[in-house]
C-alpha cells in the first residue's frame, strides 16, 4: 500500500505562511498605534476621526485574522477527509473516466459509455498496446449510460493476452452527425499519491488517477 502525505504538507505550509505574515503585519499595526497615542500631545491630541478611523483599521486587521485561521482549519479538514477517503479506495476495484484498462487475460470485464443522444448507429472497439483493433461491435443506441461485458476474447474467439487495453466508441446521430461519447473503465486501486499541484490521485494499474474521476467501487473488474 503507498499513501503519500505531501499535499497535507503542502496545504499546510502554504496558509501557515500566509497567516505568519499577516499577524507580523498585524504586531507592526498594534506597535504603531501603541506608540503614537504614547507620543501623543496632550494640548494637542490625536484627531477622533483619524483615531477612531485606525481603530476600524485594526478591527478590520483582526478579523482577517480570524478568518485565515478559520479557512486553515477547513482546509486541513477537507484534506483529511480526501485522504481518508483516497485510502479507502486501496485494495478495491473501482470504476473511473478514461479509456485504458488493464485486462488479466482470464476474466471479463465490464467497460461503460454513456451516450448524450439516440445514436443511429455506433460502433465498440477495443485496441491492444500496439494499437491493432482485437474486437469490435454494435453498440446499444439509447440515450444515457450502457454497460459492455467483454469476455476477454478477440473477433476470433481466442482469448487475448493479458495487458493494457483501450476502448473507444464512436457513434453517429440520425443526421451522421458524431456524438460525444465518455467512457470509464476498471481499475485497481494499489495506492494514493498526489500530483505537483498537491490534488490527491489515486494509483490504478501503475497510472495516477483523480479522485473526482470515481465513478463506483466494484468487487471485481467485471463490476
Amino acid at each position: 500500500m503507498e499513501v503519500s502525505n505531501s499535499t497535507s504538507t503542502s496545504t499546510t505550509s502554504s496558509t501557515s505562511t500566509s497567516s505568519s505574515q499577516l499577524n507580523a503585519d498585524f504586531d507592526d499595526f498594534l506597535l504603531l498605534l501603541t506608540t503614537q497615542l504614547q507620543n501623543q500631545d496632550p494640548l494637542s491630541p490625536m484627531d477622533t476621526n483619524e483615531f477612531t478611523n485606525q481603530l476600524v483599521q485594526f478591527s478590520q486587521v483582526e478579523q482577517q485574522i480570524k478568518t485565515n485561521s478559520s479557512l486553515d482549519n477547513l482546509l486541513a479538514m477537507q484534506t483529511l477527509n480526501m485522504t481518508a477517503l483516497g485510502v479507502s479506495f486501496i485494495g478495491k476495484y473501482v470504476e473511473v473516466d478514461g479509456d485504458t484498462f488493464t485486462a488479466d487475460g482470464t476474466n471479463s470485464t465490464t467497460l461503460s459509455y454513456v451516450l448524450p443522444d439516440t445514436a443511429a448507429s455506433g460502433t465498440l472497439t477495443i485496441k491492444n498496446a500496439d494499437g491493432d483493433v482485437v474486437y469490435s461491435t454494435d453498440i446499444e443506441k439509447t440515450a444515457g449510460r450502457h454497460d459492455f461485458t467483454w469476455d476477454g476474447l478477440d473477433s476470433d474467439g481466442n482469448l487475448a493476452p493479458a495487458g493494457e487495453y483501450t476502448v473507444t466508441v464512436t457513434a453517429l446521430d440520425a443526421e451522421s452527425q458524431s456524438l460525444s461519447v465518455s467512457t470509464s473503465v476498471p481499475g485497481y486501486v494499489t495506492g494514493l499519491e498526489s500530483d505537483d499541484s498537491g490534488e490527491l490521485m489515486l494509483v490504478i494499474d501503475g497510472k495516477k488517477v483523480s479522485l473526482t474521476g470515481v465513478r463506483k467501487i466494484a468487487l471485481s473488474s467485471n463490476g
